[in-house]
């Protein structure tokens, strides 16, 4: 099973964490993953300054933005889906 986990701490929480989590929900769903990938949430990643943070099984990944997450899971999901 993959793993999602986005931050929902004050600063992730100021840059959009909520929208980005909401995003993942209706990817995972819309893509038939709901048995496959697991969205959970967590406080400080550590790495602040960058965009809202996630990890993807243990590999860090930051967004700025919807549009990001977007690709972050077309590309770590997605494509790399077995």
């Amino acid at each position: 099973m993959r793993v999602i986990t986005v931050c929902v701490g004050s600063a992730c929480h100021l840059k959009g964490s909520h929208e980005v989590i909401d995003y993942f929900k209706e990817a995972i769903k819309d893509a038939h993953l709901d048995g496959e990938v697991e969205l959970k949430g967590t406080f400080c990643l550590d790495k602040c300054t960058e965009g809202v943070n996630m990890l993807i099984d243990e590999e860090l990944f930051h967004a700025n933005s919807v549009d990001e997450a977007r690709q972050i899971f077309h590309t770590e999901i997605l494509q790399k889906r077995k």
